[in-house]
């Protein structure tokens, strides 16, 4: 069957009333690209900061010396590097919540959060490959599965840094034989500790899986930091293909 007959066949199933084929180019975001905000922390906020670092693993001792980092008008590595800059990774998995802690040089950290049904396992029918989603891998209810399609509603996609957040919801359909969707995606969240955040979007890139790109849905906002940093854009993406759902945290709106 052809790219265009298993896209048809798919629409047809599903009754998908939602496709995209505008595409957002990314750019990549400058520090110092937007006017210059200036940012005061409360204690309250010196708090939260503390308080959800050391909920990530951070030790209190190191968690007290990205306070006074960010007294002395620095920013945190964890708000300001992609998680491939991390010195260590912590990847835990608690039924079909998958949660990996990114520690970056100054000790600061970076969580991501997210629900995935897909354990896949891959079985020869007719001669050809078709991956299989293991019903006993989906917990809480928000899943179905019929053959080989797994419907997800209301999943949580979430990025939390060291003094900001982003966080989304969406549904999704992951399809063997055919191509995976994202049907919706909203309930968005961004916290800022002592800061703001503007022009958030919460948009679908691409609804449906293609030969060559996943279906993407993408949550972008620009971060206004305190110390040498003034306004950043960043984005926590949905990636759905391959008969597997995950996140990815961009440096880029």
């Amino acid at each position: 069957m052809g790219k265009i007959s298993k896209l048809l066949s798919l629409i047809i199933v599903f009754g998908l009333m939602f496709f995209s084929t505008n595409t957002i180019e990314a750019k990549e975001a400058k520090a110092n690209d937007t006017e210059q905000h200036v940012v005061t922390y409360t204690q309250e906020d010196y708090n939260l900061i503390k308080q959800k670092q050391i909920e990530m693993g951070v030790t209190p001792e190191k968690a007290e010396e990205l306070i006074d980092k960010l007294k002395n008008g620095e920013v945190l590595d964890a708000d300001v590097l992609s998680p491939e800059k991390a010195v260590k990774t912590i990847k835990s998995v608690n039924g079909d919540i998958v949660k990996i802690t990114y520690f970056f040089p100054d000790g600061s950290a970076a969580q991501t959060e997210y629900t995935d049904p897909s354990v896949v396992t891959n079985t020869l029918k007719d001669n050809k490959t078709i991956s299989t989603i293991i019903p006993q891998s989906i917990s809480g209810g928000s899943c179905t599965t019929v053959t080989y399609t797994t419907t997800c509603k209301n999943r949580k996609v979430s990025y939390q840094l060291a003094t900001y957040g982003f966080s989304f919801y969406a549904n999704y359909t992951i399809v063997g034989p055919y191509y995976d969707s994202i049907q919706w995606a909203g309930n968005w969240n961004i916290w800022v500790a002592g800061g703001t955040y503007t022009n958030p979007s919460m948009r679908i890139i691409r609804a449906t899986e293609t030969d060559s790109a996943k279906a993407e849905a993408r949550l972008s906002a620009t971060i206004n930091l305190s110390g040498g940093y003034s306004s950043i854009s960043r984005s926590l993406s949905l990636l759905v293909g391959n008969d597997s759902a995950t996140d990815r945290w961009n440096s880029y709106y």
